[in-house]
């Protein structure tokens, strides 16, 4: 019992009668959002504010932001808070820069983010601080590669290496080593970045190697690991390399994905879904394509490269014949592009070279300005999808109707093969007919002898030449007809041509290869608007669209 009793004293005593650094020792090791850092985050933060060492009370709710997983923004606001009440400049600068880090890199809202930017900029911009100067440097540089200005870009990532590179192994202090180097790897991966999408691919792929190097058997840059794994899965990609690309990705989204960084999962599945394309892996890669999409639905965030994602699985539906889905994805290109109009469009060329804080500030005021320019294109995207919206559902209709057309056509094109043509006419018709019987039946023998000929595919053929076949005048034929077949002669021609002209297109794969002027030739008609109007009186569907119903159904192009 004294023994629980010493040990409850001891833990008291650690929990509050320590020192501020001893409280961050004890959550040093754990990894982000692991909460259990604010079973010494808390009682550092109250003590901190009971001394009032708003020096220290800043720190506290910056580490606070790290390991919070759903709070980070509420901690910033107390970071910043604190940072204010200390009066110091570089304190104060820094809490605006994290928090523009917050806004950036966890929810990727850019706007939000530079506004902390140009606030942290006001505050640092004189400081003599250099590590707070090439975080600020690094920051800047990062919206401007997102913007795609690649050469500025890559010209600061290129001074923060050097910079972090000089300082990673120059300090005995574990906190400002580990910050250093992994200021360093960060300078690293986005110098990579901006030399791969310059194309230069051999200088990108000897830096991979030493950011791979450089993270050999460190558990504390796991994810920076995967990052350069990511680019080194680029880099083979681009060199066609698919199978080593493929290999690469695999590796990085184990960080990634344990992370939960959804902004490089997103490149990762779009890369690796490119390179199962290419090696002909189309379901698993429509797979990878889908997931770029799911990041996409819920944060509603997505990298201009990645854009392409979504024009691939639209064509993939559409050759599939999927309108629902060919829809839902084109709808989905059209928040894209609202999406990259917003981040891109309106920060483009905002910030400058020069990094001159009334240029910054102007950028700012011209940035919030133009949001009226937004409506206008949200109101303009929202038709465009409406309008398209309407055409897919006029061609899902179309579609359906055309499936139950042809259906139909099938039917009674099986029913025609177990039944003479003209056999379907009732007795009745007959029965009130003054013709004799006896020699009405012989003629429809002769007729139906002649229709075994194909008779009718002779180029204007009239009433009075098949009468003359037959060996009778016309008006006695054309009573037969009427009476027996049920219509009028031209329709009886046209039908037997129309019979004639489906089953060779139902059965004969050339003959889907005609055009419709020789398809109207090979039958009889003279006039191929003739000949398609007759072909969906009887049918139901006009040519083309009988045509390509047969080859879905085959799985056959035109």
């Amino acid at each position: 019992m004294r023994k629980i009793l010493f040990f409850l004293a001891f833990s008291c005593f650690l929990l509050n009668g320590q020192e501020f650094s001893d409280y961050r020792i004890r959550y040093d090791n754990f990894e982000e959002n692991d909460v259990r850092a604010f079973q010494f985050l808390k009682p550092y933060i109250k003590k901190a504010k009971k001394e009032k060492n708003f020096t220290e009370l800043t720190q506290a709710y910056k580490d606070a932001t790290s390991f919070s997983p759903n709070s980070k923004l509420q901690y910033a606001d107390s970071m910043v808070e604190a940072a204010n009440k200390s009066n110091n400049r570089d304190l104060i600068g820094a809490s605006y820069l994290t928090k523009g880090t917050i806004y950036y890199f966890n929810y990727k809202k850019f706007k939000l983010a530079l506004d902390e930017y140009l606030k942290a900029w006001n505050y640092l911009e004189g400081t003599k601080d250099e590590y707070l100067y090439y975080k600020n440097l690094y920051h800047i540089a990062v919206v401007k590669s997102y913007l795609g200005h690649c050469d500025e870009s890559l010209e600061l990532f290129e001074k923060c290496r050097k910079y972090y590179s000089n300082k990673k192994i120059s300090t005995d202090l574990p906190n400002l080593s580990y910050n250093n180097k992994k200021g360093y790897l960060n300078s690293l991966h986005q110098n990579i970045a901006c030399l791969i999408e310059l194309s230069r691919l051999k200088e990108a792929a000897l830096l991979v190697t030493e950011g791979l190097r450089e993270t050999s058997g460190d558990i504390d840059f796991y994810i920076e690991r995967s990052y350069f794994y990511k680019l080194q899965g680029i880099i083979a990609f681009k060199n066609k390399n698919y199978d080593k690309a493929i290999s690469n990705f695999n590796n990085a989204l184990v960080g990634v994905e344990k992370k939960d960084d959804f902004t490089n999962a997103s490149a990762i599945y779009f890369y690796k879904g490119k390179s199962l394309l290419y090696k002909n892996e189309m379901v698993e890669a429509v797979e990878y394509f889908k997931k770029v999409d799911s990041i996409f639905k819920k944060h509603e965030f997505i990298l201009p490269e990645v854009r392409e994602n979504f024009e691939i699985l639209i064509n993939y539906y559409k050759k599939a014949g999927n309108n629902k889905m060919e829809l839902y994805y084109t709808s989905q290109l059209l928040k894209v592009y609202h999406v990259l109009s917003t981040d891109f469009k309106y920060l483009s060329d905002k910030i400058h070279k020069g990094y001159d804080t009334r240029d910054l500030l102007e950028a700012k005021r011209r940035l919030e300005m133009s949001s009226a320019n937004g409506y206008r294109i949200a109101a303009i995207l929202f038709f465009s999808l409406l309008v398209v919206f309407l055409i897919l559902y006029s061609r899902w209709k179309k579609g359906k109707r055309i499936h139950a057309k042809y259906n139909d056509l099938l039917a009674k094109m099986e029913a025609d093969t177990a039944q003479k043509f003209g056999d379907n006419i009732d007795d009745h018709n007959l029965k009130s007919s003054k013709l004799n019987e006896k020699k009405a039946n012989d003629l429809l023998s002769k007729l139906s002898a002649l229709e075994e000929e194909n008779f009718f595919l002779e180029k204007n053929m009239t009433l009075n030449k098949l009468a003359i076949k037959l060996k009778t005048n016309t008006t006695y034929l054309s009573e037969i007809i009427n009476d027996r077949k049920g219509c009028h002669f031209n329709a009886y021609l046209n039908e037997l041509r129309i019979k004639y002209i489906t089953h060779k297109l139902y059965e004969n794969k050339s003959w889907r290869r005609y055009s419709i002027k020789a398809l109207s030739e090979e039958c009889g008609f003279k006039d191929t608007r003739i000949f398609s109007k007759a072909f969906h009186e009887n049918n139901g569907l006009s040519p083309l669209e009988f045509i390509r119903k047969r080859n879905q159904e085959l799985n056959e192009t035109i």
